[in-house]
């Protein structure tokens, strides 16, 4: 098999001295250690404050400032950027940068980044379905409590038979095949997170197939400011990409659509292919800025 000849190639090479330090990526030879040293200083990139998927991410890492809507810990230092697309362009285009993205990114070789493993943990269906990958967390539809029979058919369309279609974007949480609509009529607002929208937007067509007397409008901001546009009546319904406040969830009702992953980016030419929690708790929180000192 091949891969005993690599096996055999890789014992001769480490003999001959051909290459430092046979078969770790953590750092250990003089040769390893030296791929971090010429790296430099670490560039976090981390998202807009109302993003979701930053509040989820520093809430993994510890982060967040409880009590406080919106707050974390995260380095000042830090660039930021207002999509996942533009988090992705930002690590491609940056060396020593590293972010984070959702599971539904589109991420190919040659986008100029790549994803890392975290504590040896990839995110897959499997390991989010299961909880095992650390930046694991829940999508939500929130809404008042107030009975609206368009907005009640449309969040059962969506755990429902609309689970087919969350697939394609994220971890479905399940449910049932058959649909029935009640045909209610009216035009359905739905605001929030920009990791929600390319889901949601596509389910709404499908859902407007199934239902011709409703038009949904999808408007896209982040997960807060489509909280705030709920509890103040500007829209029926909010994408939200991270744990509900708890005075949010006193005035609101929340209902899970999806599991996702958020994943670690880095240069494709950066060394690195895994990382720990702990060490990215430390990078986006300053206390290392050397790639150097990620390895130790």
């Amino acid at each position: 098999m091949k891969r005993k000849n690599v096996v055999y190639f890789l014992a001769a090479a480490c003999i001959a001295g051909v290459i430092g330090g046979c078969g770790s990526t953590s750092g250990s030879g003089s040769s390893d250690s030296s791929k971090w040293q010429e790296m430099g200083e670490v560039i976090p990139i981390t998202r807009e404050n109302g993003s979701g998927t930053r509040s989820s991410f520093a809430e993994a890492l510890g982060l967040n400032i409880e009590g406080v809507d919106d707050q974390d810990e995260i380095t000042e230092s830090a660039q930021t950027e207002t999509s996942g697309e533009d988090m992705l362009r930002a690590v491609a285009g940056e060396k020593n940068g590293i972010g984070y993205v959702t599971y539904s990114t589109d991420l190919q070789e040659g986008d100029g980044a790549k994803e890392i493993t975290i504590d040896g943990q990839k995110a897959e269906d499997e390991t989010i379905e299961e909880d095992s990958y650390p930046l694991t967390r829940t999508l939500y539809l929130a809404y008042t409590s107030e009975d609206k029979d368009l907005e009640t058919d449309f969040i059962n369309y969506v755990t429902g038979k609309g689970q087919e279609t969350v697939s394609e974007f994220f971890v479905p949480i399940g449910g049932k095949e058959i649909f029935l609509s009640n045909q209610a009529s009216g035009t359905l607002k739905i605001h929030g997170s920009t990791t929600l929208a390319p889901v949601i937007e596509q389910l709404a067509d499908d859902y407007e197939k199934e239902n011709s007397n409703a038009q949904i409008e999808v408007e896209v901001s982040d997960s807060s400011k489509g909280i705030t546009d709920v509890l103040t009546g500007k829209c029926d319904i909010a994408m939200v990409s991270r744990q509900l406040y708890q005075y949010e969830t006193e005035v609101l009702e929340a209902e899970a659509v999806a599991k996702d992953g958020i994943r670690v980016i880095v240069n494709e030419k950066n060394p690195t292919e895994d990382i720990s929690m702990d060490t990215l708790e430390k990078i986006y929180t300053g206390k290392i800025s050397k790639w150097e000192n990620t390895q130790e």
